[in-house]
């Protein structure tokens, strides 16, 4: 089994666990909209308004939107200047974003995956809850996923480096003839 393939099947393997992970968090955009419709009715039809609604709709909604970031990755829509980068050849392309990666993408990981799993650690010995509304919520699961997103956004940087490096190789044997 040459390189390409060994990369390829790894590439694969990475972005099938975060394309099952991104589709699962997908779900969740379902429960924020049925609790807020929930609290809006309950608000204004039988004028009982619920005390978890706020505590919900940010730990569901953000739990969504960090667990979707590797998978918004993998899809290509995080966010870039396109108007330039669609002007470039596919070889250029892989460059900046091989670049970007270890300038940007890989740095902010680091620091994501430095500064969360400590407090995951720290936040379920202590089972950490919220005190800001009445029900007290525990919030030590939403910073699992947290940290979570950035080991999953780890595997998708990593598994754009290997396309990227692919690209290049792959440019590199068409610009020689073979």
């Amino acid at each position: 089994m040459n390189q390409d393939n060994i990369s390829t099947k790894l590439t694969g393997f990475l972005e099938c666990i975060v394309e099952w992970v991104g589709k699962a968090a997908s779900w969740l955009i379902m429960v924020l909209i049925i609790s807020i419709v929930y609290e809006v009715i309950s608000r204004f039809l039988f004028n009982a308004p619920t005390f978890w609604s706020y505590d919900i709709s940010y730990m569901v909604g953000g739990t969504a939107m960090v667990l979707g970031s590797a998978w918004t990755l993998k899809v290509g829509q995080h966010v870039r200047v396109d108007i330039f980068y669609y002007n470039f050849s596919p070889k250029v392309q892989a460059v900046i974003d091989i670049v970007i990666s270890f300038i940007l993408l890989f740095p902010v990981i680091a620091i994501g995956l430095i500064y969360s799993v400590p407090e995951v650690i720290f936040s379920w010995s202590r089972h950490e809850r919220i005190y800001s509304g009445v029900w007290n919520p525990p919030i030590y699961h939403v910073k699992t996923f947290i940290a979570l997103a950035m080991f999953l956004l780890l595997i998708q940087g990593i598994s754009e480096l290997i396309k990227n490096v692919q690209k290049l190789r792959q440019e590199g044997r068409n610009s020689n003839g073979g």
